[in-house]
Parts: structure tokens; C-alpha cells; sequence
């Protein structure tokens, strides 16, 4: 049960780093006084994060929810 649960908080988790990327790269421009490829930077590396924990969260989520156990058998 608590393997199931820090795999749904990893799920959440990868979302918001995807989000945090696209809004740094995307939207960010106009609302801080930072450098356009500083923002750019970071947000890349947010996004390229967000995406490996996404596919970490996503294998885990379906091994844990979605995989018969054979011990339970």
C-alpha cells in the first residue's frame, strides 16, 4: 500500500516538473527580468527531468497497480 502511494506522489510529482519546464521555456518571458536563455536552460532541464520521471512513475505505477502478483496466488 505505501509502495502504491509514493508511486502516485511520483506521478505528481514528474507533472509538475513537466509543468515547471514548459512554463519556464513557454510563459516565463514576460513575467521575470531573467535572462531568455537562463530560462530557457532551466526549463529544459526541468522538462528532460519531468520526462524521465514520468516514464519512472509510469513503469512503477503499472508494475505496482497493473501486474498479477504470483505470490498472491
Amino acid at each position: 500500500m505505501l509502495q502504491q502511494m509514493q508511486a502516485v506522489i511520483r506521478f505528481f510529482m514528474a507533472v509538475f516538473y513537466l509543468g515547471g519546464g514548459i512554463f519556464l521555456i513557454f510563459f516565463a518571458k514576460s513575467m521575470f527580468q531573467i535572462n531568455s536563455a537562463l530560462l530557457m536552460i532551466v526549463g529544459g532541464t526541468f522538462l528532460l527531468y519531468g520526462i524521465f520521471r514520468f516514464y519512472v512513475s509510469v513503469t512503477s505505477i503499472h508494475k505496482l497497480f497493473f501486474k498479477k502478483d504470483p505470490d498472491q496466488e
